[in-house]
């Protein structure tokens, strides 16, 4: 029988890779991969949902999401953040930031064109890029600098063919918030040199040290920034798949355009979820932000007590990226080594273009993280 895959799929990996639990290991499994969180969406936001469902509000909707939702993200915007003002023409609702990122990178790159990702970097980046038959530029960010941006390392790495940069702060994996000085090197060579800034703002409730900085909002970059956000990480809604993108009218109607052969539009009962969201997000911030912060910390000051570990101290997110090295081991084989031997599921730093490192996604309770180190601690090098 003929092979009827794509020549380009036949050897697709997993882009966080497909390590599997041990069952022959001694110790119970402990997660701490995949970033879904282990908190439920907030009851009063989903039964306002399926209340909205019973209504009527099971059919397609507007393509670029419901009006009432548009109109709720720009009043989010304006009320919460200085210099962020945009109309609903200027919003795509979507099934998730992922997805985003897809139509984004299809609607402004032709083949061949380049877009910058900052490493160590979301996976998703990599695949975005070549599924849009583009070319991934990465520049190394480095942890002696606390993982900031070195203006001549991004410089040198703009060529003719390069069309945008993206921008993820809080970072997954890093933890780094890209602080003012970062934000202008990229503003600075944006303008520079004509190019689009990908705003990945998937964890702006998640800045722990200083208010989120939107690069959006600094000065001339409104008509050059695209931002992708998510109610996936803020609201605890991984499952509902909603998200949005804030960007100029010409290329929220190019995605638009795309997407229409693809879904047509998202599902009305997860718009009615996040629109419900929105208007009780001071609440729902309140709840949820502190436990991941708390996690992140007592997770960090674990870390720092293990001699062959050390870590960046994340200034956001919900993740750590823990440098290895001290193991002689390469990140996917120290990552083979906690799974199979102590029931640990991590992801190996070489995913984010991190080599040395894993990441630890703080995604269950303090009791499951207390029990993972502890294990850690008991591993002699």
């Amino acid at each position: 029988m003929n092979n009827f895959i794509a020549d380009r799929f036949k050897n697709k990996t997993h882009p966080m890779g497909d390590n599997k639990f041990n069952e022959k290991c001694k110790y119970s499994p402990i997660n701490l991969g995949i970033g879904d969180l282990d908190i439920t969406t907030d009851e009063t936001i989903i039964r306002k949902a399926m209340d909205d469902a019973i209504m009527g509000h099971t059919h397609y909707t507007d393509p670029r999401g419901y009006l009432e939702l548009r109109e709720e993200i720009c009043n989010y915007h304006k009320n919460n953040f200085e210099n962020y003002n945009f109309s609903t023409e200027n919003v795509l609702v979507v099934t998730g930031a992922c997805h985003a990122l897809y139509l984004l990178i299809n609607a402004i790159t032709n083949p061949g064109d380049e877009v910058i990702v900052l490493a160590p970097f979301f996976p998703v980046y990599a695949d975005s890029i070549s599924l849009a038959n583009s070319v991934m530029k990465v520049v190394e960010t480095k942890f002696s600098n606390d993982f900031q941006i070195i203006e001549e390392d991004l410089e040198k790495s703009i060529s003719p063919k390069t069309k945008a940069i993206i921008v993820n702060s809080p970072s997954n994996p890093t933890g780094v918030c890209y602080n003012l000085e970062s934000l202008n090197i990229i503003r600075k060579l944006a303008i520079k040199y004509n190019l689009l800034i990908i705003a990945d703002d998937v964890y702006d409730f998640y800045s722990y040290e200083d208010s989120f900085s939107p690069i959006y909002t600094l000065p001339d970059m409104k008509e050059r920034t695209v931002s992708v956000c998510s109610f996936s990480k803020d609201f605890a809604m991984t499952g509902w798949r909603i998200g949005y993108v804030v960007g100029n009218k010409e290329i929220i109607e190019c995605m638009n355009s795309i997407n229409e052969a693809i879904i047509y539009s998202p599902p009305s009962v997860s718009q009615r979820c996040a629109l419900h969201a929105l208007k009780d997000f001071k609440r729902i911030k309140e709840n949820i932000v502190p436990i991941f912060k708390e996690r992140v910390e007592y997770s960090y000051d674990r870390i720092k007590k293990i001699p062959y570990l050390d870590c960046f101290k994340p200034q956001g997110g919900i993740y750590l990226f823990v440098n290895i090295e001290k193991t002689k081991m390469t990140s996917d084989e120290f990552t083979k080594f906690l799974v199979k031997n102590y029931g640990i599921m991590v992801i190996s730093g070489k995913s984010f273009g991190g080599e040395g490192f894993i990441r630890i996604a703080c995604t269950l309770d303090i009791s499951m993280l207390k029990e993972a180190f502890d294990r850690m601690e008991d591993i002699k090098f």
